[in-house]
């Protein structure tokens, strides 16, 4: 639990929202758990492996118990690594589908059977940016692409259940401790191209979960089975430092950026942003002096 699944947390905590926490990894759903509480937040923390059905649907079946009621999903789970599809194994493309398709069907469906199908729910996938495919990145490009069209499907088919809302949010490139996973050469490559973009920057964490946020709440009633692109407009045209007709402006963006969590509350949140690499760490800092109107 880390990076764009822990903003979420915290925001929608901060928003009063009782939050139950889920992953493999206890000792960060532990950390999270104790920055909400600190805050004044409710928080719960589950283990679980979201490829094992039977494991998600017990999961959802003690949400229920404990709380009473499950009135939204998150799926912010997921997983990949950098390989050329040239270089890609069998075995690789089916871990990256298992985690990021599969797990995301394993909830859903929990979910479903377990409290929503009978009493209504929202549910928000998140996904990426897949529109053009994700070079080196075709096993998640896949997965994510399977995820938005279920998405579409489940709108449809579970609509009429109560009023079942299923969307996603697609991420361009986030500003994130999830770079930290990216060996060096590839994070100082996303870093030095920041700007290249309609928008002229990378997003922030924040900007993600007001996404969420959006979608799960009541003046989102009326939208059902879309994919939310966050993504500075990405997906609808990137850049190229050379031979580039479109002119975006390497000096930055003259859009602000939203930082609403963990440090654009008033300081309520003193907690540093992400444990990513500098250059990254760098481009945030670039962005909160052209987001302070926003705080």
């Amino acid at each position: 639990m880390s990076s764009i699944g822990r903003c979420i947390a915290h925001e929608l905590a901060a928003l009063g929202a009782a939050v139950v926490i889920a992953a493999r990894k206890v000792d960060q759903l532990k950390a999270v758990q104790e920055e909400i509480r600190l805050l004044g937040g409710i928080c719960d923390i589950m283990v679980v492996n979201i490829r094992d059905a039977a494991m998600t649907a017990k999961m959802i079946e003690d949400i229920v118990v404990k709380q009473g009621k499950l009135n939204c999903l998150v799926n912010n789970a997921g997983g990949q690594f950098m390989s050329p599809a040239s270089m890609l194994s069998s075995r690789g493309f089916a871990t990256v589908v298992d985690l990021n398709l599969n797990g995301t069907f394993n909830m859903c469906k929990a979910a479903f059977d377990g409290y929503m199908g009978e009493r209504g729910g929202i549910i928000v996938n998140i996904v990426a940016e897949v529109r053009n495919g994700i070079p080196r990145a075709m096993h998640t490009g896949a997965a994510r692409a399977g995820i938005i069209n279920m998405t579409k499907t489940l709108a449809v088919e579970w609509g009429p259940y109560n009023g079942i809302r299923v969307n996603c949010i697609a991420p361009g490139l986030i500003v994130s401790s999830g770079m930290k996973n990216y060996n060096e050469d590839v994070f100082n490559m996303l870093a030095s191209g920041h700007w290249m973009n309609p928008t002229s920057r990378y997003g922030t964490e924040s900007e993600v979960s007001a996404g969420v946020v959006f979608l799960l709440s009541p003046v989102a009633s009326y939208i059902n089975g879309v994919n939310l692109e966050v993504d500075g407009g990405s997906s609808l045209s990137k850049g190229h430092p050379e031979g580039n007709d479109l002119k975006y402006n390497p000096e930055g963006s003259l859009i602000p950026a939203y930082i609403g969590w963990p440090e654009g509350k008033a300081n309520v949140y003193r907690i540093k942003h992400v444990d990513a690499p500098p250059l990254v760490n760098a481009l945030l800092d670039k962005y909160k002096k052209i987001g302070r109107s926003n705080l």
